[in-house]
């Protein structure tokens, strides 16, 4: 691809900056025209960069504007993490004319993030764009939902690497062997979800319902009568750490 490239391999002015890359989530977005579907946005949020994307559903066009920086010269690879299912992506560079992003062979870790895991339209993975020679400075990127199906599209992040080697791992950004993990911000709109999160569930609590017991002897009968294993939970130490 020869053709506008150089307007995709920039950066938000509000995104993080690493050695030879850029990480750009796509919820930074300057300006956005994106329309919710409750169903389409019910995703595992936990799969994304950043706890968030952006995913248009609507009557007409989805877009999204981002001011973006080439911090210094030279040769960039992008990579775009988007949904490939029956989309139609398309990125503007600098006011320049609208590219197609190919995904047929381009796309890399395609991964099932529908909330009940429905093997459906909500799937996102990483696909190559290409590679440039960039110049520093700053432009206007612009990116338009345009498929088929009631223009649906989803864009999580893109990453500006001039690693042409590193191939992308989850949401892990190049130099990372492991997430970062935002800290989320507690709100009266979120509060009593995330109390719900971390309640233990029915299924965790299950080893409540074994009849355990204390002493070894006791169990070892049992387990001989029944012909059945034992489990020994057993702990080194005083309880509140006063040993």
């Amino acid at each position: 691809m020869k053709v506008s490239l150089t307007a995709l391999l920039a950066v938000s002015l509000s995104a993080p900056s690493f050695a030879g890359s850029i990480w750009v989530e796509a919820e930074s977005a300057k300006e956005k025209s994106i329309q919710d579907n409750g169903w389409y946005s019910s995703v595992r949020k936990e799969e994304l960069s950043g706890g968030g994307l952006l995913a248009h559903w609507g009557k007409q066009l989805g877009t999204a504007e981002f001011q973006i920086k080439v911090p210094e010269a030279g040769e960039y690879v992008l990579w775009l993490r988007a949904n490939p299912v029956a989309t139609k992506l398309q990125v503007q560079v600098g006011g320049g004319e609208w590219v197609e992003v190919n995904f047929n062979g381009q796309s890399h870790e395609q991964i099932n993030i529908a909330s009940d895991n429905q093997p459906d339209l909500r799937f996102v993975s990483w696909v190559r764009v290409g590679r440039q020679s960039l110049q520093a400075g700053e432009l206007p990127v612009a990116i338009r939902f345009s498929s088929d199906n009631h223009y649906h599209g989803m864009l999580d992040c893109f990453c500006l690497t001039t690693d042409a080697n590193w191939k992308p791992s989850g949401i892990l950004k190049p130099g990372e062997d492991k997430p970062h993990w935002a800290v989320p911000e507690l709100s009266n709109a979120n509060l009593d979800e995330w109390i719900q999160f971390i309640r233990p569930s029915t299924e965790e609590l299950g080893w409540r319902a074994v009849r355990w017991h204390r002493s070894l002897s006791e169990a070892a009968e049992e387990a001989k009568a029944l012909q059945r294993p034992i489990l020994l939970w057993a702990m080194n130490g005083h309880p509140c750490g006063e040993t």
